[in-house]
């Protein structure tokens, strides 16, 4: 009876985090940006170019959003909020993928013995996800699995990541009004 319970519990449970996952790409990756993109009167086809410029291209997207007349301002706003949405996309099909595999529960209990040994990397390893999230090809898709493979606190880990996003962003925005400037 317990055992069958679980199994109901469990799938309920997947199926929950299933669908928090989709609400949270059409939250924040999609409603969310339009939203701002059309208080601030930018054009949808902008709008969408920038959100696919950020899964794409990720914190470089800014650019992109720049160049394409937005405010910086509103183009960090746009991409960080995509950012936002994958990055808890990602942490909850990774919890999917735990629940659901005795084998990736399995490999995460042994990461969790083998680290914890090492008590600065629990305590402090969150931090370095301010700067992870700045390596191209890790940035976006892979700082939130490196997070939940040393199953760092969710916030935690989601502020860092925000935190370096913003920098970055910020830096490329930089980056491109300058070129902006030299080429005007």
């Amino acid at each position: 009876m317990i055992i069958s319970c679980r199994k109901i519990i469990g799938r309920h449970t997947a199926t929950f985090r299933f669908f928090l996952a989709i609400f949270m790409v059409l939250s924040f990756v999609i409603l969310i940006p339009l939203s701002v993109g059309g208080f601030f009167e930018i054009p949808q086809q902008t709008v969408v170019a920038l959100i696919t410029s950020t899964l794409a291209f990720q914190a470089i997207a800014v650019a992109v959003g720049i160049g394409l007349g937005t405010n910086p301002v509103v183009a960090i706003g746009i991409s960080t909020s995509v950012a936002i949405g994958v990055m808890i996309t990602v942490l909850q099909l990774c919890d999917l993928f735990a629940e659901s595999s005795s084998r990736v529960a399995g490999w995460l209990d042994r990461v969790a013995r083998r680290t914890g040994k090492y008590a600065f990397l629990h305590r402090y390893g969150v931090i370095m996800l301010v700067t992870v999230i700045w390596i191209p090809g890790i940035a976006l898709y892979g700082s939130p699995i490196i997070a939940w493979i040393f199953q760092w606190d969710k916030i935690q880990a989601i502020s860092c990541m925000i935190t370096g996003w913003l920098i970055a962003s910020s830096l490329v925005a930089a980056g491109a009004m300058g070129l902006i400037g030299i080429l005007s």
